[in-house]
């Protein structure tokens, strides 16, 4: 009798040699303390970037996979499957999917690339690089400030379109579709940017998510200077708490230390600052120091606080 063998072997097999398929992952370690935990008084302990919603450490602590493959005619199908934020004691995104951060499938080739699922908003991948510690976790002056160029959050069933860069030129649009829950409104983005030897600059637009949302829109520009880089951004969420500046600057000194400094302030008279250290100490193993601070003028009495986070981040 011959022997069968199964479906699922042969699918492994036939992955392994036509599909180019990486693991990969993000573990945060920090001792660290937010500015919420600072207002209400309570101390500084040990988290995993995925702690409190991932609002601890530097970064997300996640675990990924991602992969292509050649499917003909000089196009590649392309996938990527993220965890959400991994706590201390080892749950993922508690009460949240599993794959809370990216869950998608699309191809590419010379006409761009096409995805299809869950994925980081267009604004969100549009202006992240303006952000000079990639909004840290408790640190960031620009989400504590309200005033995030990238503010808008992932999106699920989300169609999205990335240009290939042309002449320094880079397009993404997306949609989603208004679909079946009662109160979500289709939604359309798009994002622009322009890069010109030193200097990028970018535009990015989101319609309103639900009938009770608004629209959200904004500019960055950042110069390259050489030792140090500056940044200026400008949002507008739709309301007092959502719209105003931010300016970053870094530099790298010594042997490869990256310091640097980011300010944002809304028109709800909320300032917050942002101080911040990191190096890469051995390979793939980045040590870090974070400070934030938020001043929020628009209650009586102002609300004051201070966060930080020492700690360490292993990519692999």
């Amino acid at each position: 009798m011959k022997k069968l063998i199964p479906a699922a072997v042969l699918l492994a097999a036939f992955g392994s040699a036509h599909a180019d398929a990486t693991v990969y992952g993000l573990v945060d370690m920090s001792y660290s303390k937010t500015i919420a935990d600072d207002i209400a008084d309570l101390k500084a302990d040990f988290h995993s970037g995925g702690d409190g919603g991932s609002s601890y450490g530097n970064s997300a602590s996640r675990i990924g996979v991602k992969g292509n493959a050649d499917v003909g005619k000089g196009i590649k199908a392309n996938y990527k499957f993220e965890t959400g934020g991994i706590t201390s004691d080892g749950g993922v995104n508690p009460g949240g999917n599993f794959f809370n951060r990216q869950a998608w499938v699309g191809l590419s080739g010379g006409f761009g690339e096409v995805r299809l699922g869950r994925q980081d908003s267009v604004p969100f991948q549009t202006m992240i690089d303006f952000d000079f510690n990639a909004a840290a976790n408790i640190a960031s002056a620009y989400f504590n400030s309200g005033v995030a160029a990238w503010m808008p959050d992932r999106q699920s069933r989300s169609l999205q379109y990335i240009s290939n860069e042309m002449g320094g030129l880079k397009v993404q649009a997306g949609f989603v579709p208004e679909g079946n829950t009662a109160g979500d409104k289709s939604t359309l983005s798009l994002g622009v940017t322009y890069t010109l030897d030193k200097l990028v600059v970018a535009v990015a637009a989101e319609s309103k998510r639900t009938e009770t949302s608004k629209n959200f829109s904004s500019v960055a520009a950042r110069y390259d200077l050489g030792v140090v880089k500056v940044a200026a951004t400008y949002a507008n969420g739709g309301t007092k708490a959502s719209k105003g500046f931010g300016l970053g600057v870094t530099a790298t000194v010594g042997d490869g230390i990256n310091v640097g400094a980011q300010l944002g302030r809304n028109s709800d008279k909320t300032t917050a600052i942002e101080l911040f250290v990191n190096k890469e100490v051995l390979k793939n193993l980045y040590a870090y120091v974070d400070v934030g601070n938020l001043q929020n003028k628009s209650t009586t009495p102002t609300v004051k606080g201070t966060g930080f986070a020492l700690g360490a981040i292993y990519v692999f």
